[in-house]
């Protein structure tokens, strides 16, 4: 899913949507949850919370989460996953 040319809450709008719909039920079942901190210059920071804390694959977990993301929408540069709240 492409967001180029698109303002940056459309392209936040979007993420979330992808997010809510694709990533959260999966970390949610789990007692965890995935949280958009934000949105600048072609970096999506995201926090884990909850459970997510506790986790012993928390790092695998993070680190899916982002190459999911990056490959839904090529045009973010990166996506930054900051530690369990």
């Amino acid at each position: 899913m492409s967001v180029t040319g698109v303002n940056p809450s459309t392209q936040r709008q979007a993420i979330q949507r992808f997010i809510d719909e694709k990533i959260a039920p999966g970390v949610q079942s789990h007692g965890g949850d995935v949280l958009i901190e934000g949105l600048e210059n072609g970096i999506l920071t995201i926090s884990l919370s909850g459970a997510c804390g506790s986790c012993n694959v928390q790092a695998y977990t993070s680190e899916s989460i982002a190459n999911y993301i990056l490959e839904e929408f090529p045009d973010l540069d990166d996506v930054v996953v900051s530690g369990p709240s």
